[in-house]
This record gives structure tokens, sequence and C-alpha cells, in this order.
């Protein structure tokens, strides 16, 4: 069995400045700074979230921090993430070479399209976590974990053959919606196990582009992030999933 908590995104009224799981705002480091460069453009990654790696999820994880950010694209891909893991004893990143760091502490951050004054403006945001109680998640092979062509329809959105693995979460394991001949190995490895997912449990449509989430993150057509860490919990890699 695997154990898993999910969550709802909820905007806070106020900046979170403690070491907690959240998105958006400015990270919270408990090590000195590493905030990433876009190596397409050398200018600072966004930050996307913090997630704090808890024991009761993560045995053994001595406190670890993943910190998530994404640069520019649209849509994104896989190479355009980039994680650095931090606790106060030791500082590591993911392993894309071109990605460069900087020990600044601030940067950009998640934002959303609100109508002030009659006009179009987007707006800094920053969310907590509306976390479940942690359950037990029954561990399944891939192929049980697989929606053919992912059960998707352009008017009803998301109807997967597995609900119960849809949705926001932290642990658990993943569903997977894209092909079966060479799935990544984060899927299958033993070595890799799921740290965040993040995917609706249905969909809708806004102006055309599937909105799962309240601020602007461009993964495409019905997009999925997963992220996944070693069990050593020193690497964490960010796979976008399309169908």
């Amino acid at each position: 069995m695997l154990l898993k908590t999910q969550f709802q995104i909820v905007e806070t009224s106020s900046p979170i400045t403690e070491p907690i799981n959240k998105f958006g705002g400015q990270p919270v480091w408990v090590n000195t700074p590493h905030w990433p460069l876009d190596p397409a453009t050398g200018k600072q990654m966004t930050f996307l979230s913090q997630i704090v790696l808890t024991p009761e999820l993560f045995p053994d994880s001595q406190g670890i921090i993943v910190y998530i950010f994404f640069g520019e694209g649209e849509p994104l891909y896989n190479e355009a993430f980039a994680v650095v893991l931090q606790n106060k004893d030791n500082v590591s990143m993911n392993t894309h070479v071109e990605v460069k760091f900087i020990t600044e502490a601030t940067g950009p951050s998640l934002y959303e399209l609100e109508i002030i004054d009659e006009e179009r403006q987007w707006v800094a945001k920053e969310y907590q976590l509306a976390q479940e109680s942690i359950i037990e998640e029954e561990g399944l092979p891939l192929l049980e974990r697989y929606d053919d062509a992912n059960d998707l329809d352009y008017d009803e959105g998301y109807q997967f053959s597995k609900p119960e693995l849809a949705g926001n979460k932290i642990g658990g394991q993943p569903f997977y919606i894209e092909g079966l001949d060479t799935p990544p190995e984060y899927f299958t490895a033993d070595q890799w196990e799921q740290l965040l997912q993040l995917a609706p449990t249905e969909g809708f449509w806004n102006n055309l582009q599937p909105n799962f989430y309240p601020f602007k993150m461009e993964l495409g057509e019905f997009g999925i992030l997963n992220v996944f860490i070693t069990k050593d919990y020193k690497r964490a890699e960010v796979y976008i999933q399309t169908p």
C-alpha cells in the first residue's frame, strides 16, 4: 500500500513565510538560495511551489524541501522545469546541466489575470494547500493505472476510468495517459516514487483551453504534471503528460 494526501489549492490573503507546502509567493529557503535561470532567456524562472517531505509520507527524508520552478514556453515541456532540494545541511539540484543557478532569494512567481478598473491585469498570487488526511492507496501495476486514450471528451473533459488515482496529491502513485510501449522510467523504475501530482478529478474548458489551476501555467490541452523523486531523496524530476 502507498500513502498519499490529496489537496486543494486555496488563495491566501497574507504571505506564507514558514517552510510549509505552498504554491506561489516567494520560496522560504532553509539553506543558501539557488534560483534557476531559464536557459532560453537567461532570466530567473518562475517559482511554482515548495513541497515539504514529511516522515509520514517520505521516511528518512531528513526535513528536505523541494522547490519547483518553470521557465518560459507555451505549452511547457519537461526541460522547462528546474528543481532544487535542500535541508539545513545539504543542497542539490536536478540534472539538467544547461540550467544555471544564482543566489537570489526572491524572483518571479505565480499570477492570475484579473479585471481591475475595467482593465485586465496580471496580479501576483500565493496559495496554501488545504490537505486531506493521509490515506492508503492500493499499489497497482502501470497497466491498471492507464487510461486508454485517457478517456478524454472535448465536451465533457476528463472521464477517468480510475478517478481515485486522479486529483492533486502528494505521494501515492501517478495515473498514466501516454503510450504503453515505452513508458518513462519514472513510472516504472523502483528507484523513483511520486512526490507530487497536479491533475483534475474532472475536466472543463475555458476559452478553448483547459484551466485546472487558479494561476497561469500553460501545460497544453489536458496536461498533467507529475514530480518524481528518487528514494534516496537526491534527485527530483518533473514530467508533463499530454494525450
